[in-house]
This record gives structure tokens, sequence and C-alpha cells, in this order.
């Protein structure tokens, strides 16, 4: 091993790069002076912090925030605990968009941010974090909205809880790709069981995964629902929305029905005037008429009674002579030998 000796006489750029070096290994080494430090643990809990610490051990694997007044979570400074495994931020006041919050927490298992003031939860906010398995994010009732690709890239979780907080309808595509979840809690959320609610409530009782206190879990909203549990209204709704017809479907099949027989009845109508205006004799052209009145021209110059006459007799001769044919073919007939 050979070592480079520095000598009064080196660049200070050295000088300044040692001494920056061997800050931050202090800082890697050193633990907060406002928290507890054990054995790759650094414990904050309960100390009021308003800014998050800056000098925590880089080696740590548990991080105690809970506790505290901490608005959010520094993006830069959380990248450096790529060792972190466990992070408590519960009881905070925690209310920025926390998308691209934990880039470098790659082997995070267990988070909580509980009691915070969280609004919604987007694909990109727990999208780096890979290796999850349990997620609380329970009591933030300002947290009305939760996106279907919110756990995508969560695909190792087995606890979620989001008990106590402002959700009134979830999908259920939110949840079917995780095919290690074992447990979700639901409990104590205004949920507005309509019929966007019914494919939820269908899959929270044919799936695998256990919801705990799942028959005290109630719908809020609408108020004919209003108490009645989550199970129970699956059936209410599917009642409501695929069997029972409300006032505006009989609306709606009388427009439908109404719309067809006006549509009917005026094609019938434009069909029986285009086919009397087709065969009107008066109406017709000059050349038309006579060929199907007579085979002479001239019948066309004669007085009005004489074409009647003629037309008439057109038609008695025509009708002669089916009747005619008619019965010529029947007397064939018999002479072939066809029962009587």
């Amino acid at each position: 091993m050979y070592f480079i000796p520095i000598s009064c006489h080196s660049s200070p750029l050295l000088w300044v790069i040692l001494a920056l070096g061997m800050k931050w290994v202090e800082e890697a080494l050193s633990c907060p002076p406002e928290c507890s430090c054990a054995k790759w643990q650094v414990n904050c809990r309960g100390k009021k912090l308003r800014t998050f610490p800056t000098t925590i051990p880089l080696a740590s694997k548990k991080l105690i925030l809970a506790q505290n007044n901490l608005p959010r979570l520094p993006l830069v400074t959380m990248s450096y605990l790529n060792e972190l495994v466990h992070l408590d931020c519960s009881h905070n006041i925690i209310t920025m968009d926390l998308e691209f919050s934990f880039p470098g927490l790659v082997k995070l298992t267990s988070l909580n941010l509980s009691y915070n003031k969280l609004t919604h939860i987007t694909s990109f906010t727990f999208s780096q974090l890979s290796e999850l398995l349990l997620l609380n994010l329970s009591g933030n009732p300002l947290m009305v909205k939760i996106m279907e690709q919110a756990f995508e890239k969560n695909s190792h979780l087995r606890y979620i809880d989001v008990n106590n907080c402002g959700l009134s309808y979830l999908s259920a595509e939110t949840f079917q790709k995780l095919d290690r979840l074992r447990i979700l809690k639901i409990k104590d959320n205004p949920w507005n069981c309509d019929c966007k609610f019914l494919a939820f409530s269908g899959w929270l009782i044919h799936t695998d995964i256990k919801f705990p206190d799942f028959e005290d879990t109630t719908c809020t909203k609408p108020e004919k629902m209003k108490g009645l549990s989550l199970r129970k209204a699956k059936f209410e709704l599917h009642y409501l929305c695929l069997v029972h017809l409300r006032p505006q479907d009989f609306i709606y099949i009388c427009l439908v029905t109404f719309c067809i027989f006006l549509g009917g009845t005026l094609v019938a109508w434009l069909v029986g005037f285009c086919t009397v205006m087709y065969y009107h004799p008066r109406l017709r052209p000059e050349h038309t008429r006579n060929r199907l009145y007579s085979k002479n021209k001239g019948l066309s110059r004669l007085p009005a009674n004489r074409q009647t006459c003629q037309r008439t007799t057109t038609w008695l001769s025509l009708t002669a002579g089916f009747y005619s044919r008619l019965s010529n073919g029947a007397n064939q007939w018999e002479l072939l030998g066809a029962p009587a």
C-alpha cells in the first residue's frame, strides 16, 4: 500500500477536498444532537423537530421521526439513506406532494406515514420503493384519492392500512395486481356506496385478502345506504344498479320507444307517398302512359271516355287470359294422373 505524503507546499485545492471528505465522514458516522442513536438505528421521536435532521448516519437501517412537526421530506437528504429499511414519519404535518420523495430508498420494506396531512397518492409516490412490504397511511383525513396505478411498482406489498382517511371510493384495480397482499384495512372512511362502488364492493367479498373489522365498515353516502355494512351494500347495489329500474330508466325506455314508433311511421308514410306518386297516371311521362294503356301511339289523342273504355277492355282481356291459362294448367294436371 502506498501513501501520498501531503506537505505544506501541496495545492490548496487538495486541502479543500481533504477537509470536505473528513467532514463528510464525520457526518456519516455522527448522530444528530437532538436524537438518540443505537446500532444502525436513529430515534428522533417527539423532539418537536421542524426540519429534517441532516447528520443522520448513512449506514442507518431504522429511522424514527414520529411525533414531530416535519412539513416535508427532503429529496436530496433522503436519497443518501440507501441502507434504510424502516422509516417512521407518523404524527407529523407532512402535506407536500410525496412524488419522487424516496429515490434512494431501494431497500425500504416498512413505511409509516400515518396521521399526517397527505391529500392523494399517485403512481409516482412510491414508485421507487420496489421492496416495500408494509405501508401505513391511516389517519390522513385529507387524503381523498388513491390512483389506480398507485402501487403498480410495489408488487411485494403484504400490508396496507388506509383506516380513518377521507376516501369515498377505491378501484378494485388498485389492488388486483398485488398478488402478495394479505391484509387491507379500510375502516372509518366516508364510503360513497353508489353504483360506481359496486365493482369494488364485489371484489371485497370475493377476494382472499383479509379485511379486519370488515363487518363494522359501513357506508356514509347516499342517505338510504348510510350505516349499511359493505357486505350488505353489495347486494343492495346489485339490485338497485342492475335489476331495479328507476324512474329515469322508465322515461328513457318510453323515449326510445316513441322515437322508434315515430321513425317507423315516418318511413311508412314516405314509402306510401312515393309509391302513390310513382304510380299516379297523371304524374307519369307521356310515353310511359302510352306504353301502359295502349299499343297504339295515337290512343292518347282519343277522348277521355274512349280512353277509359279502352283501358277497361285491356284489363279485362288480361284477366280473362290469366284465368284461361290457370284452367288449362288444371286440366293438364288431371291428364297427368294427379290425385283428385
